[in-house]
């Protein structure tokens, strides 16, 4: 994966989170929720069918992993094996672990580094 693609698939899934933030937002309307939902749908959809589906779906797993898992992910990375992820793998570990940390508490946070 060249640089400038990691970069503009980062990029894309950090708007990707976004949007899914504030469409699960407390008080956002049925259109709202609907548009978010079409705009992260189409991003989604176009690195699904782009040239690094592959980097895309890891990036997408980690988050999901992160998110509802964190001492899961904590452990994966300590097991042994770990150091055989590339650098783009880590990278999208770290994006993930950066994106989801607002949902966790702040000792999580810290142990995650």
């Amino acid at each position: 994966m060249h640089i400038e693609h990691e970069e503009a698939m980062r990029e894309a899934f950090t708007e990707v989170d976004r949007l899914s933030r504030l469409r699960d937002r407390p008080g956002a309307s049925d259109t709202e929720i609907h548009s978010l939902y079409v705009q992260e749908e189409t991003i989604d959809q176009g690195w699904r069918n782009g040239p690094h589906p592959s980097e895309w779906k890891y990036l997408k797993d980690v988050h999901d992993r992160w998110a509802r898992t964190p001492s899961d992910m904590r452990r994966m990375l300590a097991a042994p094996g770990a150091d055989r992820l590339d650098g783009v793998q880590r990278r999208s570990i770290e994006q993930a672990r950066i994106l989801t940390a607002a949902q966790r508490p702040h000792s999580e946070i810290e142990r995650g580094r």
